[in-house]
């Protein structure tokens, strides 16, 4: 029984075992997973159990065989006790046949025990040798790392030899380098426009440079100065290499044989060939020396040598240029100020643009050669310039027009002043030049306006023509009455194409000389007086050559004069026609002149300044007062006192022209009121006056007098009051017509008109208000008042009206 449990265990143990084994392997979850190098020792050892272990088998087998036939042989039973050994041996074979499969299956584990006590055998000495080879790896290993420690250690060593030695060799090239420096320079000679060149220059530079950053070190002065003693021998050469190509160009260009001939057929082809001639064989020229120029140019900032050297190539380049360009700058400018010597205009437009096209072309010139400007070129360039202010200003202070300077200042201001030029650097010194030229003409311009003022305007003697009003008016206005009744008539009759267009012709000219302010002939140019004309055309001109200031300064004192000159021309026309030609003329061209100035956007305001002498009387009478303390020692010294009190102040005030202007027109209107008013009804106002004395006296003397009257007295009797009456309204019938017909003449304008006749008719009216409260007070019985036939207000108002209505309709019916 218990063999039976023992085998079950056994069977157990195996059957775990196998199960075991199955999974030892599984692809899933193995239990014990093997590299590829480990299952190939495994079949290995599995290929040297199977050749060990498969023979015996069969050999066993075999044996086993041979009994069990042997077993089926009987054997010869002679006793009892044969037999029971035979029965026992039958039943041991029974017994052997019933457990046969059990006894296989147990030789088999028994097999499979072996063999496994083996493998385990095997897996022992393979572990073992797996351990002893794991024992030599880590000693190899051990070894290897040590072994590559090493080798780091050495390659680390090693790199910092090589880094010392590249450093020490990086270091010694500048000082070794100087020898095959100077050998490399030596071996040029004259032939320095190539690369080794710029290279030999880097070099140096470079070994100057950092020589500089290690003063420190033994030799690096010493090699220092000798490098820069290279640089300099080297850039010496360079130096004499483009001076001497500069002087070789500058002979090619003034040789006698390469001159331009004087006579040429053609202007184009002759300034063509001026420019190859004096720019074409510099820019070529350029060529072989521009990139060493240009590569030294990006290293003078760094390097006091090189900005020398820079600065001497343009002072040999400019050598060469500045006397052939200057003399044929000033040539040239000579030859057109002979050519424009009647027109000044041209010959400063043409002056001015040759003069600027040479220093454009100049400026590019020299950036043939250089990429940096420099102040050697504006100082060349502002003696080019130089030549056109010194050919122009003694031409200008010859100019005594108006007109010419203020063209001459547009010109300058409008074509040589503008942003583009303003804006371009190589034109700098040009836009000097020009602007002085500008101030100088402005200068005299300003001269010349006051000049004009004193002689042209105030100096100014008037001819008859000047002063023949209302004659000029009206033949004019006849002349346009004309015009307007041939324009119609050529209308209304079948008329040529040819007289239509004389006429509209002739009506275009006659238009052009009207004004803005009315259609009256006294708005014409023409007809403006002199002065009037001369100085709104006068300042018209400076209004847009000179700045504001000046401008407000000469504007005002030009108004002022032409206010005075309209004052005696009215003067004169006063003395040789009527007070109202007088009144009108000077009123309708003092409109003319505000109207006129009106555009100007500026201030007419100019502020002056004066000494008040008003404390000096003061103080000088306090002093005489105080004469015994003039040697008194302390604050009240009478002499101290007139020196501190007696001073004159300066006091500022303004001058407003236009102010002046209104002021003059206002009393020229005033003045032109009075005198209308009088002309129609200055008997009424003298008797009135009269009558107005005797009232003051009745009422001063605070008691009704019967004898003292108004109607008492010699001119208070009806008959002489009536007299005047009459004799009023017949001014009012006779003279207002010609007063309007007058003012419609001068003025043309029915606005001005009604505000200037207004006052003269209110006062006509006030006057007859006036003489009939007088009538009431001055003891004038009513047969008395009805003698006199004074108008009512409304009488009078109408009576002007009904005046100047028909003095309208026959202007209308005239038109």
């Amino acid at each position: 029984m218990s063999r039976y449990v023992a085998k079950g265990l056994q069977d157990s143990k195996e059957h775990k075992i196998l199960e075991n084994l199955a999974k030892w392997q599984d692809s899933d979850d193995p239990l014990a997973p093997l590299s590829k190098d480990q299952m190939e020792a495994v079949y290995e050892l599995g290929d040297l159990v199977s050749s060990l272990y498969c023979k015996p088998d069969e050999e066993e087998t075999s044996h086993d065989i041979k009994p069990e036939e042997e077993s089926t042989v009987p054997e010869k039973i002679h006793t009892m006790q044969d037999f029971i050994q035979w029965m026992i041996s039958v039943e041991k074979d029974i017994k052997y046949e019933n457990l046969k499969q059990h006894e296989k299956y147990h030789q088999a584990l028994v097999q499979h025990k072996n063999n496994t006590e083996l493998l385990f055998s095997h897996s022992d000495a393979a572990l073992n040798s797996l351990n002893e080879l794991k024992k030599n790896y880590m000693n190899v290993t051990e070894k290897t790392n040590y072994l590559h420690d090493l080798s780091e250690q050495l390659m680390t060593h090693q790199k910092i030899l090589k880094e010392k030695r590249n450093s020490l060799h990086e270091k010694l090239q500048y000082f070794t380098y100087f020898n095959k420096c100077q050998e490399r320079i030596e071996r040029l000679n004259n032939k320095v426009n190539n690369e080794e060149s710029l290279q030999i220059l880097d070099k140096i530079d470079e070994s100057i440079r950092y020589l500089n950053d290690h003063l420190h070190y033994k030799e690096s002065r010493v090699y220092k100065m000798k490098y820069e003693s290279l640089l300099n021998n080297l850039l010496n050469k360079i130096y004499d290499y483009v001076n001497t190509l500069l002087v070789e160009t500058t002979k090619q260009v003034v040789d006698p044989d390469q001159i331009l001939p004087q006579a040429s057929t053609s202007t184009d082809v002759s300034v063509d060939s001026a420019f190859a001639l004096y720019y074409g064989k510099f820019q070529s020229v350029s060529t072989k020396v521009k990139f060493i120029l240009n590569h030294i140019e990006e290293k003078e900032d760094n390097n006091a040598q090189y900005k020398s050297f820079i600065s001497d190539c343009q002072k040999s380049y400019f050598t060469q240029r500045s006397p052939m360009l200057n003399a044929a700058t000033s040539k040239a400018l000579n030859e057109l100020k002979e050519k424009h010597k009647t027109d000044h205009s041209t010959l400063f437009r043409s002056c001015c643009l040759f003069t600027m096209k040479v220093c454009q072309d100049e400026a590019a010139c020299f950036g043939y050669f250089f990429n940096k400007v420099s102040d050697q070129l504006s100082y060349y360039l502002g003696s080019l310039c130089q030549h056109l202010y010194d050919s122009l200003r003694p031409d200008l202070i010859t100019i005594n027009h108006i007109e010419v300077l203020s063209e001459l200042c547009g010109i300058l201001k409008g074509e040589m002043l503008n942003d583009r030029i303003i804006e371009n650097e190589q034109l700098d010194k040009y836009v000097q030049v020009i602007r002085q030229l500008l101030q100088d003409v402005e200068e005299r311009l300003v001269f010349r306006a006051n000049v004009f003022f004193q002689h042209d305007l105030l100096g100014y003697k008037p001819s008859p023509g000047d002063l023949a009003y209302p004659e000029k008016l009206e033949q004019m206005e006849n002349i346009a009455l004309e015009l307007k009744d041939r324009r119609s008539e050529s209308r209304n009759s079948v008329a040529s194409l040819e007289s239509q267009e004389v006429a509209q012709i002739n009506a275009a000219q006659m238009a052009h000389f009207y004004s803005y302010t009315g259609n009256s002939p006294a708005d014409l140019h023409g007809m403006w007086y002199p002065t009037v004309k001369r100085t709104l055309v006068c300042l018209s001109r400076l209004y847009f050559c000179l700045d504001r200031n000046t401008f407000q300064g000469l504007a005002q004192e030009a108004l002022v004069i032409c206010i005075r000159t309209i004052k005696n021309a009215a003067e004169m026309i006063r003395a040789r026609k009527t007070p109202v030609d007088a009144h009108l003329f000077q009123i309708k061209h003092l409109l003319i002149v505000r109207e006129q100035i009106a555009p100007f956007q500026v201030d007419f305001t100019v502020k002056e300044l004066a000494l008040d002498f008003s404390t000096v009387q003061k103080a000088a009478i306090e002093l005489i007062h105080h004469r015994n303390n003039i040697f008194t020692f302390g604050s009240n010294n009478a002499l101290l006192e007139f020196l501190l009190e007696g001073t004159p102040k300066v006091k500022e005030y303004l001058v407003d022209s236009r102010k002046e202007i209104d002021k003059q027109l206002k009393q020229s209107c005033e003045a032109f009121i009075s005198y209308a008013t009088s002309l129609l009804i200055g008997n009424v106002l003298t008797w009135i006056e009269k009558a107005e004395h005797i009232l003051k006296i009745i009422q001063a003397e605070n008691a009704p007098n019967q004898e003292l009257t108004v109607a008492g007295q010699d001119f208070g009797k009806a008959s002489v009051v009536a007299g005047i009456v009459s004799e009023a309204q017949k001014n009012i019938k006779s003279k207002i017509p010609e007063i309007q017909r007058s003012m419609q003449l001068y003025l043309a304008n029915r606005e001005t008109e009604f505000i200037l006749f207004r006052p003269v008719k209110n006062n006509i009216i006030n006057a007859f208000m006036q003489l009939d409260q007088i009538l009431l007070k001055g003891g004038y019985t009513d047969e008395d008042q009805l003698l006199i036939a004074c108008p009512s207000p409304e009488q009078i108002n109408i009576l002007i009206c009904t005046v100047s209505l028909g003095s309208a309709q026959d202007s209308v019916i005239k038109s």
